[in-house]
């Protein structure tokens, strides 16, 4: 009986939260949804940026290559 409680007070503390950032979601203006689209589009370039730099360098330190 216990375990069938819990499992309801965390089904309606879920279904909240979902609720919660749904709405949250859809409230957004198409304006703010596309910053949102090219900030997250930007940090994934970034990323991958750091990436490059990050292999490059272990590729000059690991064959004896001194950078300027």
């Amino acid at each position: 009986m216990r375990s069938f409680i819990v499992g309801i007070l965390l089904g309606m503390c879920f279904g909240e939260t979902v609720t919660t950032l749904a709405k949250d979601a859809l409230n957004r203006s198409q304006q703010q949804q596309q910053y949102d689209y090219f900030r997250e589009r930007q940090q994934q370039l970034d990323i991958g940026h750091m990436r490059k730099q990050l292999d490059k360098q272990e590729f000059d330190r690991k064959y004896g290559r001194m950078p300027c």
